[in-house]
């Protein structure tokens, strides 16, 4: 749904062909009747053959931003390995100490604020993009130009935050602009389901953190200080370009300290144009790193050599951003708040270094691909509610597979945390925090899910685990056992506490679904805004439908469950 330009298309490869040598591609970007925009191979290509290489240097993140950037270089993260920022040739200086660490230290040295992770970072140099008297050019303009120009109304997380006024509008555009947000603000309200409400809750909370810290940035630091960047960009900026970085970055291991999953964001240009599917049989993507790794100053040590091999998925089990390190043959493309996996630079001593390592993209090592073929990768390994919080869309079965097409969904999921979390308040204080401790201890704190696949549907060894625990004393001599993971099984009356525990929440989502799809039925989709009544009621439209499908999807697994429940079928 996003609204990149495709009349920016060409200059971004023209851009990429005369700044950024080996760059080459056999993608277009297309527009498909019935679909989004999307990439499709210009030729048919074997296995082994490039269909995109993108160049380190054309990739956005701290270590190539360093080198020519506005934002004063004490507030980049610290890279296990030195990055010369004089140095055309983008060497690599691996000494302790260099005459730019010791000016980074000495910045730092009169600034309280602390540097920023990559997300705050790559928003903070998209946003300056935003400055009507354009003071903060970019060589990597051109990419920017083809990033998506909005998100409201359709990414969920607008839903949620109010809409700053413009003061270039006569009063009944206003007042149709605040009439077409409260119908967003109550599809939050009314059409998310609780679990997604809470996954994009949690997004939410993440933009106003990362928006608190660059507002703090942009009112103290040098030059944005002095140019009042604090009042000139609005928070409906930094929306827009943390939005940007949420929904195309990818994971790839850059090595610097600090939490992975804040640490490794990436944007790369064509390949955040590539959509997602998480069917085997429409990937069609492997993802290579090249040429070599580079070695660690830790001393771990590193092997010679590329690293290839297919787009992992990242499990959110969640923290909404976090991403699962792979093996050394997995390439991170985005996580969570990402897309695929990640490879960790402290586990195998690979890490991405400007000019050194590149991204190759190749066809299917079996078949290959066909001329006019979709290119599309997992964003990861996510739930409906997951992707819809994340990026503002939900996988969806074909039309003609019906409900039990959901059935199939590889991560087909039903979350059941908040259900689970009235029953834990029933525990009382002490009795819950004693038997959180308890499932924390065993790994099943907090993932109460019931799955599709692998088929039949069926609830995870964590949530049977959890309902268990709960219907135990919190004095009882089993829990010792349990605790040290020398039972799961506990006894036939707990094991009908805990089923019937199950049953009733499970038909308490049947009937939470059915009203909600009830109301998303009824609702009017039509436009107060007369510009683009069209446009904006095919999005609603859009928007709904998914609703609608999320709501099925929970129906059709808690129904299948509940068949099992009532067949008398064992979970033990």
């Amino acid at each position: 749904m996003s609204s990149s330009a495709p009349d920016h298309w060409e200059d971004l490869l023209r851009w990429l062909k005369e700044k950024h040598p080996g760059f080459e591609t056999s993608l277009e970007l297309r527009d498909v009747p019935g679909a989004e925009r999307c990439l499709v191979a210009t030729a048919s290509a074997k296995p082994g053959e490039t269909l995109l290489h993108i160049p380190a240097s054309a990739m956005l993140n701290p270590l190539t931003l360093i080198r020519d950037s506005p934002i004063p270089k004490h507030l980049f993260p610290q890279p296990t390995h030195r990055i010369s920022t004089t140095n055309s040739s983008k060497r690599v200086k691996t000494s302790p100490s260099t005459a730019t660490s010791t000016a980074t230290t000495a910045q730092s040295s009169v600034s309280s604020s602390k540097p920023l992770d990559t997300t705050q970072l790559l928003t903070l140099h998209i946003a300056l993009t935003r400055d009507p008297l354009k003071r903060y050019p970019s060589e990597w303009d051109v990419y920017m130009n083809a990033l998506p120009r909005e998100f409201r109304p359709w990414h969920p997380l607008t839903w949620l935050i109010t809409p700053q006024k413009s003061t270039k509008n006569d009063k009944s555009k206003i007042e149709e602009d605040e009439k077409e947000w409260e119908w967003w603000s109550k599809l939050a309200e009314k059409g998310l389901s609780p679990t997604t409400r809470i996954k994009l809750d949690d997004v939410k909370k993440r933009f106003e953190h990362d928006e608190e810290v660059i507002m703090e940035v942009l009112r103290k630091e040098k030059p944005f200080k002095s140019h009042n960047l604090a009042t000139t960009l609005t928070s409906e900026d930094l929306l827009w370009a943390w939005l940007n970085v949420n929904t195309r970055s990818i994971s790839l291991p850059l090595g610097l300290p600090g939490s992975t999953e804040r640490m490794n964001h990436t944007l790369v240009p064509i390949l955040d144009f590539i959509n997602h599917s998480s069917k085997p049989a429409l990937i069609t993507p492997r993802v290579e790193q090249l040429p070599a790794p580079s070695p660690l100053r830790n001393g771990i040590a590193t092997s010679n050599g590329n690293t290839n091999g297919n787009v992992g998925s990242s499990s959110n089990g969640q923290s909404s951003s976090s991403s699962t390190s792979g093996s050394a043959s997995t390439t991170s493309i985005p996580s969570t708040t990402r897309r695929p996996s990640t490879l960790s630079a402290s586990q195998n001593g690979h890490h991405l270094i400007p000019g050194k390592i590149d991204l190759r993209l190749l066809p299917p090592e079996k078949e290959g691909i066909q001329a006019g073929q979709e290119i599309l990768f997992e964003y990861g390994g996510h739930s409906s509610g997951t992707l819809f919080a994340e990026y503002g869309f939900c996988e969806m079965p074909a039309e003609e597979e019906g409900e039990e097409g959901w059935l199939g969904l590889k991560y087909g999921e039903m979350d059941l945390g908040w259900l689970v979390d009235e029953l834990c308040d029933k525990q009382g204080k002490e009795g819950k925090e004693e038997k959180e401790k308890v499932l924390e201890k065993i790994g099943c704190w907090g993932l109460n899910t019931i799955h599709a696949q692998p088929s039949p549907p069926h609830p995870s060894h964590a949530l049977l685990m959890t309902l268990r625990v709960l219907h135990l004393d919190s004095n009882s001599p089993k829990i010792p056992n349990i605790e040290n993971g020398f039972t799961t099984y506990i006894s036939p009356a707990n094991e009908l506490a805990a089923i019937s525990s199950l049953e009733k929440t499970l038909r308490r989502v049947v009937k939470e679904s059915d009203k909600r799809l009830g109301w998303l039925e009824r609702l009017d989709c039509s436009s107060a805004d007369e510009e683009s009544e069209k446009e904006t009621e095919r999005q609603k439209e859009g928007v709904v439908r998914m609703l609608k499908g999320m709501c099925v999807e929970e129906k059709v697994l808690a129904e299948k469950v509940l068949e099992k429940i009532e067949a008398g079928e064992d979970f033990s």
